[in-house]
């Protein structure tokens, strides 16, 4: 079963802007690459009822850019 993941940008102002919605952690990373490459922002793929982060994109540390696994 494919999780729902909302996508958001992070305004330099610390707040975010919803970007997109998906199903699939593949979709995920596939849009929040394709939406990370138009800004400098940070970028982030989340599974709302758990408030799990699954991608960061263009901030934090090279550790954070990584997709967890479920």
């Amino acid at each position: 079963m494919n999780r729902e993941y909302e996508l958001f940008e992070k305004l330099p102002d610390g707040s975010p802007i919803w970007r997109g919605h998906v199903v699939g952690l593949q979709y995920a990373q596939l849009k929040l690459t394709e939406i990370a490459k138009a800004t400098t922002n940070e970028c982030f793929a989340m599974h709302l009822p758990t408030k799990e982060v699954v991608l960061r994109l263009n901030g934090g540390s090279s550790a954070e850019n990584q997709v967890s696994v479920e």
